[in-house]
């Protein structure tokens, strides 16, 4: 058990705004709806081809069949550091620590301008569900090793502290009953402590070497490590020892999102993959290629020193689309699943 230790003056639903600078709360051109690093609905699973990229020879080399269809489109350009991304409803939601920092999110259809949910210096990653969207601040000195929430449902209020970690909070999925799964210290945990608002957290899986990204669907419960991608249960040890999904070398997988089918990721040269966790002799396949220039997804991206300045790169999916960032260009693009 853990213990818890200028612009735009019309509101967005009660919502602040603008969070950029210089570039602006620019719009997107339409997509899907649901929960990055979270649960999502479930969706229709195609073919795709595999990619060699840097992993070692664990997969084959092949072109993507339909260049242009699985060419990365923009979807928004913030002004500084991006940090995690999520995506639940008809928004985008995303991390930036300066340049107006806090949680900021914007419609997929390119309607209205973007806007801020929470104004704080201290997040890391965001996830969203139905009722409310959580922030969790990361693990360096002063960042207080927590996760926060705030109501969707606008009321004037501030987002206020909802549970603690193990020395640091990294990664957030968005579960059920107001549960979120978190990575942080080497180890995946939930939280809060039964009864819910009590501020704590408890480990599920501790030992897990460099746990960052994590991802959440029904019972089952995916994580990305030293390792490569590794699959457990929301009842953690208890109900099912970590299974490998995907081996790779550290820092092929940051952020990680599933739809149910695939666990999609990006690599550390900016190629999105996916990969079936039902197949065992799945191999992964190529779902697109971020910009050329990106080649973004460092090998650590848990914050240290820096204090979580890390350029990572993040990744959502809902129904149709691929959401993901790109730090090293400092936007949001998208693809389709297949």
């Amino acid at each position: 058990m853990l213990t818890a230790s200028c612009l735009l003056t019309t509101s967005l639903d009660g919502l602040e705004g603008p969070p950029f600078s210089p570039d602006g709360g620019l719009p997107n051109d339409g997509g899907g709806a649901d929960i990055a690093d979270a649960t999502i609905t479930d969706s229709e699973v195609g073919s795709g081809n595999a990619d060699g990229g840097s992993d070692g020879g664990q997969i084959e080399d092949a072109p993507i069949l339909d260049a242009d269809a699985n060419r990365p489109s923009f979807v928004v350009r913030v002004g500084g550091v991006l940090r995690g991304i999520a995506e639940h409803g008809a928004y985008v939601y995303w991390v930036q620590p300066d340049l107006g920092a806090g949680i900021a999110r914007v419609r997929k259809d390119g309607e209205g301008m973007s806007a801020f949910v929470e104004m704080t210096e201290n997040a890391f990653d965001v996830a969203v569900d139905d009722e409310y969207v959580y922030w969790s601040t990361g693990g360096s000195p002063g960042t207080g090793n927590e996760v926060h929430r705030k109501s969707l449902h606008a009321d004037g209020s501030s987002g206020a502290f909802y549970f603690s970690g193990s020395r640091e909070t990294l990664y957030l999925a968005a579960g059920i009953a107001g549960l979120v799964y978190v990575t942080g210290f080497n180890s995946v945990a939930v939280g809060p402590q039964r009864p819910l608002d009590a501020g704590t957290s408890e480990q599920l899986y501790p030992m897990q070497d460099g746990a960052i990204g994590i991802a959440v669907f029904g019972m089952d419960l995916y994580w990305s490590s030293d390792a490569g991608i590794v699959r457990g249960s929301v009842a953690g040890l208890a109900q099912k020892g970590p299974q490998p999904l995907y081996r790779a070398a550290p820092g092929e997988a940051a952020g990680i999102a599933t739809d149910g089918r695939e666990v999609f990721w990006i690599g550390s040269h900016g190629t999105v993959r996916a990969i079936s966790p039902d197949d065992p002799n799945a191999t992964p396949r190529e779902v697109c290629r971020a910009s050329a220039e990106t080649s973004d997804a460092e090998s650590d991206a848990r914050p240290d020193a820096d204090g979580g300045t890390s350029v990572v790169a993040d990744i959502a999916v809902d129904d149709e689309w691929v959401y993901f960032t790109e730090p090293a260009v400092r936007q949001i693009s998208k693809c389709r699943k297949r």
